[in-house]
């Protein structure tokens, strides 16, 4: 199964490699011709960049001998693909010219954030060590928490449960009204949770409870969410190396939005931009709004988390 969806993840880069291929030029590629196909080439560089871009679940399926040629066999398979593509002139087709310029987009856009961004946006062992010594205590292993929650599809909607809780009702009761009909059942309980296993927006909010306390309302891909903290199963303290990894994304992900935000507010103050706030209420969202599961759907590894 997973062997499949590399196949179809490697097939799925050709359109990938038919935008990066101007029709009137070859593209330039290295070391000897592992295979020919018409007028196409398959090559050690073009061999050793595309393995590479293979998912590390993936790499023991081309490990050997066998599996370096059934690689290549799939490279033969998408030029082959490419060239068809090519005969029936669908580079020039109106949906390939747009998702074209989409790509065009897209890439600049990416490596203006990595100069400006996550190249400016350093983070040194130092500040890592530093963080930890300082909340050293709020850093555990192990830490579960029990939330329930009330999921709806509008902020308003989730405004307005708040209004009913104010006032007075069960939160238990409101949650019959929950999206989420599993929970629903259960006046709303999801149980107990480690790190890493629900969607990180509603992780974050729930672990910023106190027991008994009930959110604002929190937004996902989900919805919008009323979370109540019911319990929490405190783990035991965890050192530095356990917890420098999760620091080190915590730290950077912080330098990078303050060193994001900054950029955009220099280039929004040489630039005029209007936008018609009134138009937005009336635009049909193309996606189902239908309740998804909340959990995720491969639980990530267990980080040392904060307190």
């Amino acid at each position: 199964m997973k062997r499949l969806l590399y196949l179809i993840f490697l097939l799925s880069t050709a359109f990938i490699v038919l935008i990066g291929c101007d029709k009137e030029q070859t593209p330039k590629s290295e070391g000897p011709v592992l295979a020919e196909i018409d007028g196409g080439v398959v090559t050690e560089g073009d061999f050793l960049k595309e393995i590479e871009r293979v998912p590390e679940w993936a790499r023991n399926q081309f490990q050997d001998e066998e599996g370096k040629k059934k690689f290549l066999d799939e490279l033969v398979k998408r030029e082959l693909i490419y060239q068809h593509a090519i005969q029936m002139k669908l580079d020039n087709d109106s949906d390939y010219l747009s998702k074209v310029e989409d790509f065009k987009k897209m890439t600049l856009v990416s490596i203006v954030l990595k100069k400006e961004v996550e190249e400016k946006a350093a983070l040194s062992d130092a500040e890592v060590k530093a963080f930890f010594d300082q909340n050293a205590d709020k850093f555990t292993v192990g830490t579960k928490i029990r939330a329930s929650h009330i999921l709806v599809g509008t902020e308003q909607e989730a405004v307005d449960i708040l209004d009913r809780l104010n006032k007075g009702e069960k939160f238990e009761k409101l949650a019959e009204l929950s999206k989420d009909t599993g929970s629903a059942q259960k006046g709303g309980d999801l149980g107990y949770f480690a790190r890493g296993q629900m969607v990180p927006e509603f992780e974050q909010a729930a672990a910023s409870l106190k027991p008994g306390e009930v959110s604002k309302p929190v937004k996902t891909r989900f919805g919008f969410h009323v979370i109540k903290l019911v319990d929490i199963q405190k783990g035991e303290a965890a050192n530095f190396e356990q917890s420098k990894e999760s620091i080190s994304k915590q730290l950077l992900g912080e330098k990078r939005k303050k060193v994001f935000e900054t950029f955009v507010d220099k280039l929004k103050a040489d630039i005029k931009i209007t936008t018609h706030e009134d138009k937005i209420a009336a635009i049909a969202l193309p996606w189902d709004q239908a309740a998804e599961p909340l959990q995720a759907e491969e639980p990530k590894a267990v980080e040392p988390e904060q307190k």
